[in-house]
């Protein structure tokens, strides 16, 4: 008779509120994965790096045509000589940062 016996179940309203519980647990982890992944990817400036360094060594040894001008999927680089020395000006259009870059060439 023992298995026969009644046992208590969670009622309706207890069952909603765990559930509750759970969906906002995990929207909330949700958007902090996707704020996470957001800034790193927004962080992520390697390619324009790596392109500001071969700029760098194609100006370096006279290769890079002055003026120069070039429209990249997420920045704007210009290069000109004033007087001695050969500015890059760099726009990384991710995050808004601009700098500028002096070379001093022979």
């Amino acid at each position: 008779m023992a298995l026969l016996k009644k046992l208590k179940g969670a009622s309706l309203v207890e069952t909603l509120t765990a559930s509750v519980i759970i969906v906002v647990v995990f929207m909330i982890a949700s958007l902090s994965f996707n704020n996470i992944f957001l800034n790193s990817v927004k962080a992520d400036n390697n390619l324009l790096q790596n392109r500001v360094q071969e700029l760098k060594y194609l100006s370096e040894y006279g290769k890079l045509p002055l003026p120069f001008y070039e429209e990249g999927p997420y920045w704007i680089i210009s290069a000109e000589e004033v007087g001695p020395k050969q500015e890059i000006n760099v726009q990384n259009l991710r995050n808004g940062q601009e700098y500028q870059i002096q070379l001093f060439v022979n």
